[in-house]
């Protein structure tokens, strides 16, 4: 016994279903709209059931989709899958549409032959696969950002070693050219030191035969002849001829490190007789101030004489229009408390930059104009008082003068370890 049902009790079976079914004859009117479908479309069945299709369809889907339906019953397939090819949208009753998800099946023949079609709203899925690839987009732009930062990093960090191996490289080269210039400097020097010890010695003799000369002549004339007074003049001239002699030539005699018990205020005066003509030829006035309570220390006689000669010629150079040089030598501790004899060398010239401060002790580092400095005074006189276990300061304000203060130990056992190194 075969039981038949009707449209009416199909569509009770379908409303089960959360999917849209809709069935339609070949004339393709709605003969059955289940509540899936109803809730789909928003039409009650009773509205849609004799009426075309065409009403839930886009107005431009309706021309094409009446020949895919025709086609599709020509064909032997019992179904189709819609939306394969091309997106399928659905139009509810208040005009709005929604991207559907469409099966199509046929039963029957003729003009007895139904289409039923499944519809599935696919408009939340649409949208979770946009967020999907909006995602997929923004991670892919999110790695390629990255990469590129990367990428732009490293570009960075290799221009940034090319810029410091250059920076490096013109600083050597920079180097090796000022060196290369001192030697040739420290050559011409070592030219001129060995001539005027020469020509130091070269002058002994006839000074000598001079100074004997003079001693007979005065040793002749009795003390009220008017003419021995410019004889003891031209004795205390040749005297003072012979201590500059003297004095030069202990300045260009080199010999190893030689500590000694030094008299600092005896080793100023003599660099500030051995400089006298050069001062004075640039209007420079002396101004010694020594305190009396000033102890001899220990340290290296010829090595003292080089930071005193540089730091009074450096005094000169800074006083192109003429000033006052003050040599100052006081009693003094050091940063330990220990005692010390403080050394200050004060002029009234052009003072350095602030700025400048800093590298004035730098190697090769001068400001002065070329052939007048070699840029190794106050860095050669730096070594030697540390050489010392001293300090070396500079105070300078522009155009108001530079004072170099110069603190030495006392105690032997303090400065005479280094020297010994």
């Amino acid at each position: 016994m075969t039981t038949r049902i009707s449209l009416d009790q199909l569509a009770q079976i379908l409303d089960i279903t959360e999917d849209g079914v809709v069935t339609v004859d070949v004339r393709q009117d709605i003969v059955l709209f289940n509540c899936g479908a109803a809730k789909l479309f928003g039409y009650d069945p009773n509205e849609v059931v004799g009426r075309p299709l065409d009403l839930l369809l886009p107005d431009r889907f309706r021309a094409p989709h009446h020949g895919q339906v025709e086609e599709f019953a020509r064909s032997p397939a019992p179904a189709r899958l819609m939306g394969e090819r091309r997106e399928v949208f659905g139009k509810r009753k208040d005009g709005s549409e929604f991207p559907a998800e469409i099966s199509i099946s046929k039963f029957g023949t003729g003009a007895d032959m139904l289409f039923t079609a499944i519809v599935r709203d696919v408009t939340e899925r649409k949208r979770f696969e946009a967020v999907q690839r909006e995602l997929e987009h923004l991670r892919a732009q999110a790695e390629l950002t990255e990469a590129r930062a990367r990428a732009d990093e490293q570009l960075h960090e290799t221009a940034r070693q090319r810029e410091q191996a250059l920076t490096e490289l013109q600083t050597r080269t920079e180097e090796l050219r000022a060196t290369t210039q001192q030697l040739w400097q420290a050559a011409k020097l070592a030219g001129v030191g060995e001539l005027a010890a020469s020509i130091a010695h070269e002058l002994n003799n006839p000074l000598g035969t001079v100074s004997l000369r003079i001693e007979g002549l005065i040793a002749k004339t009795r003390p009220d002849d008017p003419r021995r007074k410019p004889l003891e003049i031209v004795e205390s001239e040749v005297e003072r001829m012979a201590g500059l002699v003297s004095n030069l030539l202990q300045f260009s005699r080199a010999g190893r490190e030689q500590v000694s018990t030094v008299d600092v205020c005896e080793e100023v005066t003599k660099t500030v007789e051995l400089i006298g003509h050069h001062l004075r030829k640039h209007g420079v006035r002396v101004q010694p101030e020594f305190d009396r309570l000033v102890t001899p220390i220990h340290a290296d006689r010829q090595h003292l004489r080089q930071v005193f000669l540089n730091l009074f010629t450096n005094a000169v150079d800074a006083m192109p229009k003429g000033g006052t040089l003050v040599p100052r030598v006081r009693p003094g501790r050091l940063p330990d408390g220990l005692p010390a004899v403080v050394i200050e060398v004060t002029d009234t010239g052009v003072g350095i930059p602030s700025e400048l401060k800093d590298r004035v002790f730098e190697p090769f580092f001068t400001t002065k104009e070329d052939g007048k400095g070699t840029g190794l005074g106050l860095a050669i006189c730096r070594r030697i008082v540390q050489q010392h276990n001293g300090t070396l300061e500079v105070e300078s304000r522009v155009n108001q003068g530079t004072t170099i203060r110069i603190t030495l130990p006392v105690r032997p056992d303090t400065n005479v370890a280094r020297l010994r190194d």
